[in-house]
Order: C-alpha cells, then structure tokens, then sequence
C-alpha cells in the first residue's frame, strides 16, 4: 500500500473543545452539537473525538456534555488532561481557543467577524479571535462573506482559511408548547432581538402590512435582548427560548419566515426555515444569500417598506409562495451536516 494510501486511512484523533455546549442555544451551539454527533456517526473510520471540558472532575461532569452531543459514550478530557495528551490535533468550535496553554497542531473555527465589525464589543471577546490566528495552523469559518471579513480584521494569510459552509437536519415534530393555530397569521422571527438582528425592521414591516389591510402577528422566538420596538397596537408574541419541537411548528405554520439581520457570518434559521417549507424574506446584506440561494426574497437590511413589499407578494401570489416553498426544501435537504464535516474532515486531514 502506498504511503498515500495508508495516511488517508488514518485515524485523526482530534479533542474537541465543548466548553460552551450546555449553554449556547444560538445557531453556533447547534453547529458544534450536530458537527461532533455528525462526526462520531458517519466519520469514526476517519476522525475519533475527544471531548475537552473546563471541569477537571470528568466523571462528574463529563455526562452532563454526553448529553448535549446525544449521550454516546465519546471520551471526555479536560483541559489540563488535554495539555499533555497527544492529540493529532485540537478543534476549537466556538470561535476560537477558550484556553492559552494549548498544545499541538489546532484548527479553529471562527464564524464571523462581528467583534471586529459592529461597535459596543470589549478587545477581551476579540482575544480568542486573535489567539486562533497567533496559534492555529488553520481557520475553518461558514461563508464567503465571514471569510473576506476575518482577512480584513486578522493577520492571516488567504490559504489558512477555509469555507465550509454549516448544514440543517429536520427539527424533532411532536406537539408544540403552544397553540399554533390561535397565533393566525403570522410572522416568524428566530434570534436574539439586539439592533444587529434588526428587530425593528421586522416591527416596521408587520406595522405597514397592517397600514394595507393586511393583518399579521409578529412571532418572536428566541432571547428578549432589552426593550422590543414600541408598537401601536400591532399584535406581537415574545416567546423567548422555545424547545425544538415548537420551533419546527412555528416554522411550519408561519405565512412567512423574516428575518431582517444587518450582520450574519451565515444565518442558520434560514436553512432551518427553508427546510421546515416557510417562505422566506431575508436581508441581502452580510452572508445570507449564501445561506437561502435562490430559495428566498431579499431586502435591504434597514428597509422595512421592502420587506413589507417581498411579504405582500408572498401572501397574494401562491405560485410564487409554492415556488419558494419547493426550492427552500431542495436547497436545504442539499446542504447537510454530513457534507458539513466531511468538507471539515478534510481539513483536520490536510493539518494533521
């Protein structure tokens, strides 16, 4: 067998830093739990993970990780474990190295560039940036987009960094926490409400769609981030964190799927929203073409006359609704997890 051969059959063992796992309900949390499920179930021949956590006492706290990864008996180490441990190399999820004595070949995956590009972020959230490009032979981040923006902020050179873009799997179906049929029709948001997710603009499209006679709810699902937009009189329901099984309900059942953000190193609610059948109107500004493709509509970010306008000819044109609900669930049964790591496979097999 040639030595090309027999290094390409290789087994990687990579430790995985899952520092942040049990608490990171956003679109990241989601990447890192469904990249190392995905990893241990259809790559074990290629890659075998290790888990490294914060906590020195694994068997006490090692469970409590298993758990969020789906409770298969992966290894678990921790940090001052994995110092002297010999990894092929480590994988630092969650944007960046959450630790500075680290040992070995790394790779990082940095999902976006907005410490660096919106004010109000303290230069302590940009040092695991900084780390990764100091210490890591290699960056992984999920668009094109976030791409152009980690060259423009950090000292890396082009070839140190890799696109691989995330993937979707359907949400669990089941009953809902809530009445979905007493919400009517309605207007989906999923995401933190801070200005960058331009909560306003979704307000403001739902209040002019009001002003022409057209009458929605605006559904928000995710963390309440300060005050919500004030509103006369138009009917909005703040949710907060909803478990899967809603989520997939509120995606099902929404006239549309808004999501207005200004900044996204890719926007995961949109393939989780094309893949449950909403139609969706999203921002054509940052990454989010790269996530809805031609499945979607498009708006200026801060323009909420526009999204106001791409709703109304979802609602009044059903070919058009049909035509967007058929390619969102093609474009998203394309863009899998099992692609997502194995794109990412072969980048831990180019470093290690």
């Amino acid at each position: 067998m040639s030595y090309a051969a027999l290094k390409h059959r290789q087994v990687i063992r990579v430790g995985v830093d899952v520092w942040n796992v049990p608490y990171d309900r956003r679109g990241i949390g989601r990447y890192v739990r469904e990249m190392v499920k995905c990893l241990r179930d259809e790559h074990a021949g290629e890659v075998a993970c290790t888990l490294v956590i914060p906590e020195w006492a694994t068997w006490i706290a090692g469970p409590r990780y298993l758990r969020e990864i789906g409770g298969a008996a992966l290894p678990v180490a921790s940090r001052r474990a994995a110092r002297s441990r010999r990894f092929d190399l480590l994988w630092f999820p969650f944007n960046g190295p959450s630790w500075d004595d680290f040992r070995g070949p790394s790779v990082a995956t940095l999902h976006d560039a907005l410490n660096f590009a919106l004010p109000g972020f303290s230069d302590d959230t940009r040092a695991p940036f900084r780390r990764a490009a100091e210490r890591c032979e290699h960056i992984v981040t999920d668009s094109q987009f976030s791409r152009s923006e980690l060259l423009r902020v950090l000292p890396l050179e082009p070839e140190r960094i890799s696109v691989v873009l995330p993937g979707v799997a359907p949400l669990p179906v089941g009953t809902p926490s809530l009445d979905i049929a007493a919400l009517g029709t309605y207007l989906l948001f999923v995401g933190e409400t801070d200005a960058r997710k331009g909560i306003d603009t979704f307000v403001a499209a739902a209040e002019l769609l009001r002003a022409r006679s057209i009458d929605v709810t605006c559904v928000i699902a995710g963390r309440i981030v300060g005050s919500l937009p004030a509103t006369d009189g138009l009917n909005v329901r703040a949710l907060g964190f909803v478990d899967d099984v809603t989520l997939q309900a509120l995606y099902q059942g929404c006239g549309a799927f808004v999501f207005p953000s200004r900044y996204e190193g890719f926007g995961l609610p949109i393939l989780e929203a094309l893949l449950a059948g909403a139609p969706v109107v999203a921002s054509a500004g940052s990454s989010l073409i790269e996530a809805g493709g031609d499945a979607a509509l498009y708006a200026p970010p801060d323009d909420a006359a526009a999204f106001a306008d791409a709703v109304q000819r979802i609602f009044s044109d059903a070919t058009l609704a049909a035509t967007l609900r058929r390619r969102g669930i093609e474009r998203a049964r394309a863009m899998t997890w099992s692609r997502a790591a194995g794109a990412l496979v072969d980048v831990f097999r180019q470093i290690a």
